[in-house]
């Protein structure tokens, strides 16, 4: 068999093949998704559930369960994001064996809920979510491992895709992060690592947090980058601030680690999609637009 570099598993067959594994009555599968992990709708007679399949070569095993052990401890403390549903064994995660190689499974319980409107008091709210998400982690003991993205791999993957400009732009940029950073004390834990109202939902009379993909430890400011961006700044960082504080060292190194998003933002839509989605996938313009906020970045911090 010729290596295979991504499979597509079928969704009738992930059906009987999930039906066997979890001693659940699935009656159906539907594909909802594919990107970077493939993610699917599972459906049994009283309930509905969605799988996420991890590429392989991404997380490994045990990473996930560290990810899916900080849901548990997020759910065991009061905050509202969706359960794993174990295997029989205990274990919350599978291995399919797929043309590839074995790529990991999580199976969750699916919540239905809306996406929010953009408003300031959503923000508010937001923030605070955020808040109580930072605090919780901070008291989670990972039994596994997790390996937060490396800057420096990130851009010697990025060189051969760059212009000569463009590199020269982003190994100065790297530089300014990294002494920038140094003169600032800020606050360290878990990160949920986009945080962002696509990995928000109403349910209910409240909000459910999730998607801890890109979870890892690094500077708290870093979940901070994305809304900084936006008109609701404010009122998140109140609503934050209602439960944690943000120093002026943490507000004062937003645009740093914004740099840092938008190099691994690079990263993925230059070295990572065209793996799954083909060279074609680097001219869809969203590499242009995060090397404009780049070089927007530099005439701001250089």
């Amino acid at each position: 068999m010729i290596p295979t570099l991504r499979s597509l598993p079928d969704p009738g067959a992930m059906t009987m093949y999930l039906r066997e594994r979890y001693g659940l009555g699935f009656t159906g599968c539907t594909l909802l998704r594919s990107l970077v992990n493939d993610v699917y709708e599972l459906a049994t007679a009283d309930a509905r559930y969605i799988l996420k399949l991890y590429r392989y070569g991404g997380r490994r095993p045990d990473e996930i369960r560290w990810e899916t052990g900080l849901s548990a401890h997020l759910i065991a403390n009061g905050l509202r994001t969706p359960a794993v549903h174990p295997l029989p064994d205990g274990d919350p995660v599978g291995l399919l064996d797929a043309a590839e190689g074995p790529r990991p499974f999580v199976l969750q319980e699916f919540v239905d809920g809306s996406k929010p409107p953009y408003q300031e008091n959503l923000y508010r709210e937001f923030g605070g979510l955020v808040a109580r998400f930072h605090e919780m982690a901070d008291s989670y003991v990972p039994e596994f491992p997790r390996l937060a993205p490396d800057l420096s791999q990130q851009f010697d993957e990025l060189r051969p895709h760059l212009a000569p400009a463009q590199e020269n732009l982003l190994r100065a940029l790297t530089d300014a992060v990294r002494n920038n950073l140094a003169r600032y004390s800020l606050a360290s834990g878990i990160c949920h690592g986009d945080v962002t109202l696509d990995n928000l939902l109403v349910a209910g009379n409240g909000l459910v947090l999730y998607d801890f993909d890109l979870a890892a430890v690094g500077y708290r400011a870093a979940d901070f980058t994305g809304v900084a961006a936006t008109p609701y700044w404010d009122a998140f960082k109140a609503g934050y601030s209602a439960h944690r504080p943000i120093t002026a060292d943490d507000e004062a190194a937003i645009p740093y680690l914004g740099v840092v998003a938008r190099i691994s933002n690079l990263h993925f839509h230059l070295v990572d999609k065209p793996l799954i989605r083909g060279a074609e996938s680097r001219t869809e313009g969203w590499a242009d637009r995060e090397l404009t906020a780049l070089e927007q970045a530099a005439e701001q911090l250089l």
